[in-house]
């Protein structure tokens, strides 16, 4: 893990407000180097990586909160379901999360590993990257998982960041190694096709007995988080690897210049409607699970990312209505570092011993409320001071 002050990504279009340093951080996939980018970043994908970390880090909590205050409230209960994981079957936001971070890595390699495929030297050398990184990546989910006994029956080997870093180097390889775009989507119908079969030839869609589970058991070292299977497990890893390729795709129709911006928005859009109504359409048949990363999770979590990069990218990149979504490029620049020390740091007993005199003059239901907010401030002010530094965290 290094620091930056310096930008080494591909991304376009326009700059963010400026900061002192002028910094442009590197996406997750990008490469180090000390020489400025010539392209602007792509706001839209920090916009959305922002917004999808402060969920991660607890922004449904604030929902909570707010659901807390107005118990009656019809909306607010039927809002403050979709901020809750489904235990088994179905699909709601909050699932939503990790699969939409994993989307993004994917869309930001198509920029950050752009040229890099035809050199043998230049490929060789990203590919390494991606590995270390990965390398690295995994060492700090243990940390973020637990105590490093490093005793295999109690520690938890799997990890969100874990998932993250293999999904990029793997899809990564596929593609510096692949470059013809039907074939990338070939390869995506490969890897889900290939899980909807073993899922279905293999064990059922329960808890314990699906294929995910078995082969956790048997081959995940360590502790499994749910007991017969882990979200962040074997099968899982290769189901998210094709939604890292399917944010590729996206990025890739975002970069291209064959399309206008207007129609790239447009294709993107409807491509995301046709994925999700696909899952819809089949979960009937094929379950929607987030814990086994069903072929229909997938799909279902693939539309719904695409359509909101395209959202985010029609609103920030094609109208230039920005101004609302600085607060959110903050933390999707500094993403990783931001989940790392929310899982590290106790930042609640930072936040108790600031503002918790305040809290008490409130009643619980609004306390619970300011607590929470102040808690995502005072992260949010951490990056938004090393953002005015120039200081980026990249792996």
């Amino acid at each position: 893990m290094t620091l930056s002050q310096t930008s080494c990504n591909n991304e376009e279009p326009a700059p963010l407000p400026e900061s002192p340093a002028n910094a442009n951080p590197a996406e997750p996939g990008t490469l180090p180097s000390t020489k400025p980018a010539s392209k602007q970043r792509l706001q839209s994908l920090d916009a959305l990586r922002g917004l999808d970390m402060l969920l991660i880090v607890g922004l449904n909590i604030v929902v909570y909160a707010l659901a807390g205050i107005f118990p009656n409230n019809g909306f607010c209960q039927l809002v403050v379901k979709q901020f809750l994981h489904k235990q088994w079957m179905g699909f709601a936001l909050l699932d939503l999360v990790l699969p939409l971070f994993v989307f993004i890595a994917g869309a930001s390699m198509a920029f950050s590993l752009a040229g890099k495929s035809a050199d043998p030297a230049t490929r060789r050398k990203a590919i390494l990257h991606l590995y270390r990184r990965a390398a690295i990546l995994i060492l700090l989910g243990f940390l973020v998982n637990g105590t490093l006994t490093w005793n295999v029956q109690d520690m938890r080997f799997a990890s969100v960041l874990g998932l993250i870093g293999i999904c990029c180097a793997i899809g990564g390889t596929i593609i510096l190694l692949v470059r013809n775009l039907p074939w990338m989507i070939g390869i995506i119908a490969f890897i889900l096709g290939s899980i909807a079969c073993l899922q279905f030839g293999f064990g059922d869609f329960t808890p314990g007995g699906s294929i995910n589970a078995l082969i956790d058991q048997h081959c995940l070292p360590g502790h499994i988080a749910q007991g017969h299977s882990d979200p962040e497990g074997i099968l899982c890893i290769v189901s998210a690897i094709a939604l890292t390729l399917i944010g590729y795709v996206a990025g890739t129709i975002l970069k291209s210049n064959v399309h206008t911006p207007i129609k790239r928005f447009g294709l993107l859009f409807l491509s995301g409607a046709a994925l999700a109504g696909i899952a819809f359409v089949a979960k009937g048949h094929y379950p929607l699970i987030k814990h086994i990363w069903t072929a229909t999770f997938v799909f279902t979590a693939g539309g719904i990312s695409i359509m909101a990069l395209s959202l985010f990218y029609l609103v920030i990149d094609i109208w230039k209505f920005r101004a609302w979504s600085f607060p959110l490029q903050i933390v999707g620049m500094n993403a990783i570092f931001a989940y790392i020390v929310a899982k590290v740091v106790d930042f609640d007993a930072i936040n108790e011993r600031i503002f918790s005199g305040f809290a008490a003059f409130m009643p619980p239901a609004w306390s619970a409320l300011f607590l929470a907010s102040t808690y995502l401030l005072l992260l949010w002010l951490l990056l938004f001071g090393m953002y005015r530094k120039g200081i980026f965290i990249k792996v």
